[in-house]
């Protein structure tokens, strides 16, 4: 395993090329398009069955529930071992990212976009006046309490 952080987009080319698999252990994603990157990259995907990552995916990669380490290592160790586990992986991602290819994504956006057009203007939140002074003072205790905890222990309980 690696963590390369920030790359360009040469460098990501060339580490979905040498990878073996693309392990997605994220809890928040919307349509993780680092997914379909692998899926064209033809890279087999084990991901983390959560928020959007199941219809992302499509029926191609393996999804997981259990996050155990152990469990997730076993799953990788089978697709990655067994080499028409493999291949059908990879046969469901490249029929997924077939069907992914035959949407008309701008057209969607296009509607949604019109959609919101159209709809009438909603009236802003109404807000105490100092809102955003109450808002700052916050981020700066948290900030305190998080970096500098021995602070709060002066404080009476």
């Amino acid at each position: 395993m690696h963590f390369a952080g920030q790359v360009s987009d040469e460098e990501l080319v060339a580490y979905y090329q040498v990878a073996d698999l693309f392990l997605c252990a994220s809890e928040h994603e919307g349509f993780c398009v680092p997914l379909v990157e692998a899926f064209h990259m033809r890279v087999p995907v084990l991901a983390y069955a959560a928020s959007a990552v199941p219809a992302t995916l499509d029926g191609g990669g393996v999804l997981y529930q259990d996050r155990d380490p152990g469990h997730v290592a076993l799953l990788a160790d089978a697709v990655l071992s067994d080499h028409a586990l493999q291949e059908r992986v990879l046969a469901a991602q490249d029929a997924a990212l077939d069907r992914l290819v035959k949407k008309d994504f701008g057209g969607t956006l296009l509607s949604f976009v019109d959609q919101v057009a159209r709809a009438p203007r909603i009236a802003p939140p109404k807000v105490t006046f100092d809102f955003w002074d109450q808002l700052a003072a916050y981020e700066r205790l948290e900030e305190l309490r998080m970096f500098r905890p021995g602070i709060y222990k002066g404080l009476p309980k």
